[in-house]
C-alpha cells in the first residue's frame, strides 16, 4: 500500500467500527497488512449475513 493511498473511512454504509483494524495499517510491517485486510473483511462478512445488525455490532 503506497502512503499515497487513502484507507476508506466509515460512512452511514459501513458499520461504524468496522474499518477499526486499518486505522494503524501505516504502522505495519507490510506482510501483516493481508491479515488487517482480513479481519475488515470477515466484519463487514458477518454484518452482511446476520439478519438484525445494527451500526454498532462491528466495535464488538
Amino acid at each position: 500500500m503506497s502512503h499515497d493511498a487513502q484507507v476508506p473511512r466509515a460512512s452511514e454504509s459501513i458499520p461504524s467500527g468496522a474499518l477499526a483494524p486499518l486505522d494503524d495499517i501505516d504502522d505495519l510491517p507490510t506482510e501483516q497488512h493481508v491479515a488487517r485486510f482480513e479481519a475488515v473483511h470477515d466484519r463487514l462478512r458477518k454484518q452482511l449475513d446476520s439478519p438484525d445488525t445494527d451500526d454498532e455490532a462491528g466495535d464488538r
